[in-house]
């Protein structure tokens, strides 16, 4: 019983090591491509999001390392309050194992560059 008990253990920080991993993964794509801001000049800014981009994503179905996964996204920022953009994607099935990560971005929204947060929760597909 022991045994079992253990290899469930580590099958499930396993698990969550290759959702948080690839929730990472998913991330630093978002903000360094697929969201990212680019100027008249034809720059790419990343970490710089685009106001416009995240409604406009699309897709929000993932492979990372030969597996799949759906993800959600948002972006809070601030204007004269707390506002956010999303979220945008898929609603999270019910109790799916998921990895939300947020990190520091900037948004760049009608000639204005204000702080933000990217708000990402991914799971398996």
């Amino acid at each position: 019983m022991l045994i079992v008990s253990a290899y469930q253990q580590y099958r499930s920080s396993s698990e969550m090591a290759l959702l948080s991993d690839s929730a990472s993964s998913i991330a630093t794509h978002l903000a360094l491509d697929e969201l990212v801001y680019i100027d008249v000049s034809g720059t790419p800014h990343p970490y710089v999001i685009d106001a416009a981009k995240p409604q406009s994503l699309g897709n929000f179905r993932r492979t990372v390392g030969g597996d799949n996964f759906e993800f959600q996204v948002s972006v809070l920022y601030m204007h004269e309050n707390e506002c956010v953009l999303g979220p945008y994607g898929p609603t999270l099935p019910e109790e799916e194992m998921n990895c939300t990560l947020i990190f520091a971005a900037t948004l760049f929204d009608n000639n204005r560059y204000l702080p933000a947060k990217i708000k990402v929760m991914a799971w398996h597909a």
